[in-house]
């Protein structure tokens, strides 16, 4: 026995598309109901290598000089005096040096006020004033000759060490000694040199 279906009216185009519109609102509606009960995947992380550039073997070499450089630097004795270093027969510098020695293998840094640590011996003051008196005399700077290794003394140290291709910690050791600029003194004449240079 065969099944007949009803037939069913004709539908204009207006109808149909009606129809079609109302069939898209009610999966829209389906599909934005499903979404609320549905978790929120948790969104992975980047790798910490994706976040920031790797460092070049170049980079991470000179990065790691620098470190040892400063800790070098660091280690050394506060200059705590200052004396001059003869250039010829003529002429000397005046620079910080070692207290109750010839040698100048030494350092200031920030936060010499005079002293650094508990010890007291020696004359800090005198050999940050020398630096300063030498620093605005080759370089043009104003710093106060306050005897304090201060913001201002670090900031132009570093602008030094960078003119000079050092690495630029702000602090005054031995490589920054031999390559800034210094103003001769004349023990004979007691006399300045008219201009700077790097002797040593």
């Amino acid at each position: 026995m065969a099944i007949r279906f009803p037939k069913l009216p004709k539908l204009s185009g207006r109808t149909i598309a009606a129809l079609a519109g109302i069939g898209a609102l009610a999966l829209g509606a389906v599909a934005a109901n499903a979404a609320k009960h549905q978790p929120i995947p948790p969104v992975a992380s980047a790798p910490a290598a994706a976040k920031a550039p790797a460092a070049k073997p170049d980079q991470a070499v000179s990065l790691d000089a620098t470190a040892a450089e400063m800790k070098a630097a660091a280690a050394l004795p506060q200059c705590r005096s200052a004396r001059l270093v003869p250039v010829n027969r003529t002429w000397g510098i005046p620079m910080p040096s070692i207290y109750a020695s010839t040698s100048t293998t030494c350092n200031l840094m920030y936060g010499d006020d005079p002293y650094r640590g508990s010890t007291r011996y020696g004359d800090p003051d005198t050999a940050i004033r020398i630096l300063q008196r030498n620093l605005n005399s080759c370089y043009g700077t104003h710093l106060a000759v306050d005897g304090i290794y201060g913001s201002n003394t670090r900031a132009v140290v570093k602008a030094v060490q960078r003119r000079h291709k050092l690495v630029a910690d702000g602090i005054y050791g031995p490589k920054t000694r031999s390559a800034m600029n210094w103003r001769l003194y004349s023990m004979a004449t007691r006399t300045w040199s008219r201009s700077c240079s790097s002797p040593l």
